[in-house]
C-alpha cells in the first residue's frame, strides 16, 4: 500500500516561514535601524570630528594614514609616531590612522573618507597601495557589509543570552580608528600562521583602473590644489610570496597607474627599501611586533626627512 503524499499545507508552512525569516532579516540588515546604518552614522560623525581635530592646529604637522589591517600592523602606534616625528622635526605632530579590516576603495567610499579628507586636508595623506590600488581577485566569498554586520550583531546577542563569550566586533574600528593589537596576541609573539601563509601563495590581485577611482581622484585633485601631499605606501611582505600578489603583466600595469598618479596628481610612492625576514611576519603579509618596529622606524625617518 503506497503512502499518501503530505498535504500541501505541510510543505507550504515551512517554506513561507523560511522566506518570512529571510525577508525580515534582510529588511533589518538594510534598514535605518540595522547595525550597519548605526555603525555608518557613528563612523561618519567620528571620522569628520577626528579629521577636524587632526588639522585644527595649523602649526603642527598633520598626518592622516588610510589602510587595511596591513597598515594597522605596520604602523601600530599613532601616538608613538607623533612623538617620534616631533622629536626629529622639533614640530608638534598630529597623526590620525584609519586602518580598517579589508579596507579597499569601496569601503573608503562607503565611509565617505575622501569627502571628509578633502574638506579637512592634512599636510600628508598616506594611502596603503595594496588596499586602495588593488582589488582582491577572489571577491565571490565576501558577504555584503550590511548582512555581515547584522549577522555579527545577532550572533553576539544570542551568545550573550546563552552566557557565551561574544565574537570580536571588528566594526568598532570604523569609529575608533586608533585600536592597537592587544597584549598577549600573536602580534607580540614569534608564532607564524603557516596555513594562512600557504593560502597566500596562491592569492592573486588585480590592478584597479584609474577610471574606477573617480571619488578618490576628485579628492586627490582637491588636495593637490590645497598643497596637501598624497603618498602611496608600499607594504612589506615575505619574499616567498608574489609581490603584491601580481603577475608580471599586472605589475607593469600597476607601475603605469603609479606613474599616472605621479604625473597627474604629484602622488609619490614610498617603497620599503629592505626585504624583511619571515620572522618579522605573522603570516607572510601581516607584520608582527618585530616587523612593525622596523617599518614604523623607517616611516618616521622618511616623514622627518621629507617635511
Amino acid at each position: 500500500m503506497s503512502e499518501e503524499a503530505p498535504p500541501l499545507g505541510v510543505w507550504a508552512f515551512p517554506i513561507v516561514l523560511f522566506f518570512t525569516i529571510v525577508v525580515s532579516f534582510l529588511s533589518y540588515a538594510y534598514s535605518g535601524y540595522g547595525p550597519y546604518k548605526r555603525i555608518l552614522v557613528q563612523s561618519n560623525q567620528n571620522l569628520e570630528k577626528a579629521l577636524i581635530e587632526n588639522t585644527r592646529d595649523t602649526s603642527a604637522i598633520s598626518i592622516v594614514i588610510l589602510g587595511s589591517s596591513l597598515t594597522e600592523r605596520a604602523l601600530m602606534n599613532p601616538k608613538e609616531i607623533e612623538d617620534s616625528i616631533s622629536s626629529l622635526t622639533n614640530r608638534k605632530t598630529k597623526v590620525l590612522r584609519v586602518a580598517l579590516n579589508y579596507m579597499n576603495m569601496d569601503l573608503a567610499t562607503r565611509i565617505d573618507f575622501f569627502d571628509y579628507v578633502s574638506k579637512n586636508p592634512p599636510n600628508y595623506l598616506f594611502i596603503e597601495n595594496f588596499g586602495l590600488n588593488l582589488d582582491d581577485n577572489d571577491s565571490t566569498s565576501i558577504i555584503p557589509v550590511p548582512i555581515d554586520a547584522a549577522l555579527l550583531h545577532l550572533r553576539n546577542v544570542i551568545r550573550n543570552m546563552l552566557g557565551m563569550g561574544v565574537h570580536d566586533n571588528y566594526y568598532t574600528k570604523w569609529y575608533t580608528f586608533d585600536l592597537k593589537p592587544l597584549p598577549g596576541t600573536d602580534f607580540y609573539s614569534d608564532n607564524f600562521d603557516s596555513l594562512t601563509f600557504k593560502s597566500l601563495q596562491t592569492k592573486r590581485c588585480v590592478v584597479r583602473k584609474v577610471m574606477q577611482n573617480s571619488v578618490a581622484n576628485s579628492a586627490y585633485n582637491a588636495l593637490m590644489e590645497r598643497n596637501a601631499r598624497v603618498i602611496f605606501l608600499d607594504m612589506p611582505q615575505s619574499n616567498k610570496l608574489q609581490t603584491n600578489f601580481l603577475d608580471q603583466a599586472s605589475t607593469a600595469e600597476l607601475n603605469e597607474v603609479l606613474k599616472f598618479y605621479k604625473t597627474q596628481y604629484r602622488i609619490d610612492y614610498w617603497r620599503f627599501p629592505r626585504v624583511m625576514d619571515d620572522s618579522c611576519f605573522a603570516d607572510g603579509a601581516h607584520l608582527n611586533f618585530k616587523g612593525a618596529m622596523q617599518y614604523q622606524k623607517w616611516f618616521v625617518s622618511e616623514v622627518a626627512s621629507n617635511k
